[in-house]
């Protein structure tokens, strides 16, 4: 499933369609698309791991949720133009729930889960029922904090229930507490404010990074090299991906070389060092 750093680069690729009209269709059929058929796009953002998509004068929000197969493209095209559109319109391939063509972009969506109209108030319940996003400069971490710090569900769960924190998912999970050295065991309410503060932080950053770079970054060396050819304009070129723990199931720590060991928490694979993690009362 695509986290929370993938989300936003799909809706910062839709953003190139705002302020054109556009030619809305869903050639399977899975949603009503004529409401934007010939509207100009106003806005794409993404909350946490949904997508909300809106046009100019239309009351409703396309909703998309990608779970595990769907995806978002953004091409440029140079079709022949009649008017704001092309003369064509490209063949469809694949399971296109939505299409949208302008005078010089084609944006389809495949595969989503979720692939729906809502209206003002069912925007406004989606907000209220994920919890802040890293990304999103109106994050409110404080109700992370609480939620967390008011449960007794360990702190590895906790931290890709979307209803906490909004856009973390398996990968950032097991990398973002193994840099915090914290057992992904430890329950909520035993985690203290400087450590939800490092491990808040700590999403901020790598998520952004995440953005700016395409892909999930979060071995210390790759996030130093990273960062700088960010801040030098410079495109990042996809490098082979250098994880401490996460998919590392019996192999050693990148960090202090104990065996990394993994354990079904949810729905989910966690994985964690027993060593950088020890548990704060096992070290008591």
């Amino acid at each position: 499933m695509a986290e929370g750093h993938a989300v936003h680069g799909m809706a910062r690729r839709l953003r190139q369609l705002v302020g054109r009209p556009v030619r809305s269709r869903s050639p399977n059929g899975q949603l009503d698309a004529d409401l934007f058929d010939d509207r100009v796009v106003a806005d794409a953002r993404a909350v946490g791991k949904h997508l909300l998509v809106s046009a100019v004068d239309v009351p409703l929000t396309v909703h998309l949720h990608l779970a595990m197969d769907g995806g978002v493209s953004v091409r440029r095209h140079q079709r022949a133009l009649d008017g704001d559109y092309p003369r064509s319109e490209p063949p469809v391939h694949g399971n296109v729930a939505w299409r949208l063509l302008s005078a010089t972009h084609l944006a389809e969506v495949t595969d989503p889960a979720v692939c729906e109209l809502l209206d003002e108030d069912g925007v406004l319940a989606l907000r209220a029922r994920l919890g802040p996003d890293p990304l999103r400069d109106d994050a409110e971490p404080d109700l992370a904090r609480r939620r967390i710090q008011n449960s007794r569900r360990p702190i590895g769960a906790l931290l890709i229930d979307q209803k906490v924190i909004a856009g973390i998912g398996n990968v950032y999970r097991a990398e973002l507490l193994h840099r915090a050295r914290v057992d992904p065991f430890t329950p909520g309410r035993e985690i203290d404010d400087e450590t939800f503060a490092a491990i808040w932080q700590d999403a901020v950053d790598l998520m952004t990074i995440g953005l700016g770079a395409g892909w999930i970054v979060a071995d210390p060396r790759q996030v130093a090299a990273v960062r700088e050819a960010l801040v030098r304009g410079e495109t990042v070129p996809r490098g082979p991906k250098r994880y401490a723990v996460y998919g590392r199931a019996g192999k050693p720590c990148h960090v202090c070389g104990a065996t990394v060991r993994a354990e079904r928490m949810g729905l989910q694979r966690l994985f964690w060092c027993p060593v950088c993690q020890e548990s704060r009362s096992a070290a008591c």
